[in-house]
């Protein structure tokens, strides 16, 4: 399909059939395409960001991300006049700029434009939301983080799956071939919209999670082997092995976890639940080294090259040579294609039903669903959004 958005840019995508030579060895009479109206927002971008340097900016919201942000801006010539929070604040100033509630922001500020400083998973930093809030209180201009990231992203470094938005233009034709991949009109529905939420193109509604379980939807544990033997990448605290148990019919668990507060709780977890268990205190990349870490950040831990620890990763094609594993999870902070590559002989021999998140970098929507579809095993990929904001989808590949 052809796909377009509406003239005001709130509605799903529109699509019409076409038939696409772009997806290699595709099963479909007639796959599918995603193909947004030309991005004609440059020239609108660029006075926004003068006159932010002109009037300064107000943040919405005053948490990490807010405060990097702030730090990000001063390198931009960028002034932040104020912080506005959504409730009553605790405090008049953070980092030494005031700070209000939204609605008790000075008039003479709301002329400046207000930026949207917070960006997570939780329902009340869903970012369309804010973004009417912002209106409502009398800005008449109010940007999210994916309209701004541009301008920030070398001091603001990794935020998951933000990224310029100039970057989508040069991946086109690599998302539309990943769009044609994917099994069933939810996860295209899904995948659009997605997409159209983090270029900032749909902005006026929420995108919509699905109702299912992440990692274990109830419309897909038909194609788990029974026995199963599952291998958990990014175990946490074994948050995921307990609902596992609960929902599969499980054999075996292979654990992998490498922040060392984590894996404490995992290990201790797993002595007190009635399954064999192996855990393993590494993660899972595409070769065997050393590699620095940071750590104690919970489930946020992650591999960093300034990291303030070193941790060990392995391909699990070497350490799993000729074991069974019928689910392979991957929620590993941004390592997942690594991950992937590492494992290419472990999926090739067993076949695995795949559950791999698909929102820690921004190319991870349309890189997971190639890598997969070009292994030429014959899986269908589908994709389910979990939480608000993009975050926690996850890709699932199935026979």
């Amino acid at each position: 399909m052809t796909c377009s958005l509406s003239s005001t840019r709130s509605s799903w995508p529109r699509c019409a059939p076409k038939r696409p030579p772009s997806v290699p060895g595709a099963e479909q009479e007639a796959a599918m395409v995603y193909r947004p109206e030309p991005d004609d927002r440059a020239e609108r971008l660029q006075d926004a960001l003068a006159r932010a340097r002109r009037d300064g900016v107000v943040i919405h919201g005053a948490g990490n991300f807010a405060r990097a942000l702030r730090r990000a801006c001063e390198g931009q010539g960028i002034p932040v006049r104020h912080f506005a929070v959504s409730a009553a604040p605790t405090t008049a100033e953070v980092d030494g700029v005031p700070v209000s509630a939204l609605a008790d922001v000075p008039a003479a500020l709301r002329r400046s434009p207000l930026w949207i400083g917070v960006y997570n998973r939780g329902a009340d930093a869903e970012l369309t939301a804010l973004r009417q809030a912002g209106l409502a209180a009398g800005f008449d201009e109010v940007r999210v983080p994916q309209e701004y990231f541009g301008w920030v992203a070398e001091a603001m470094g990794w935020r998951f799956w933000l990224a310029p938005l100039q970057a989508y233009a040069g991946a086109q034709a690599a998302i539309e071939t990943a769009y044609g991949i994917l099994a069933d009109d939810e996860s295209r529905a899904t995948f659009a919209a997605m997409l159209d939420f983090r270029r900032a193109l749909a902005l006026e509604r929420p995108l919509m999670p699905s109702p299912e379980l992440q990692y274990f939807p109830a419309s897909l544990r038909r194609y788990v082997a029974a026995g199963c033997v599952y291998l958990d990448g990014g175990a946490y605290d074994g948050d995921s092995i307990r609902q596992a148990a609960a929902l599969l019919d499980l054999g075996r668990v292979y654990a992998f976890e490498p922040d060392p507060d984590n894996y404490a709780r995992l290990a201790a977890d797993l002595a007190r639940q009635p399954l064999p268990a192996v855990c393993l205190p590494m993660g899972l990349s595409d070769s065997n080294a050393f590699l620095r870490f940071n750590a104690g950040a919970g489930e946020g831990s992650s591999l960093d090259p300034q990291g303030d620890s070193t941790i060990q990763v392995t391909r699990l094609d070497d350490l799993l040579v000729h074991e069974r594993v019928d689910f392979l999870k991957l929620d590993i902070e941004g390592n997942e294609m690594p991950a992937l590559e590492g494992a290419r002989r472990l999926i090739a021999s067993q076949r695995p039903f795949l559950a791999i998140a698909a929102y820690h970098r921004w190319d991870d929507l349309w890189r997971i669903p190639a890598f997969i579809h070009g292994l030429g095993l014959g899986y269908k990929v589908s994709l389910k959004l979990h939480e608000t904001n993009s975050f926690e989808s996850v890709f699932y590949a199935y026979h």
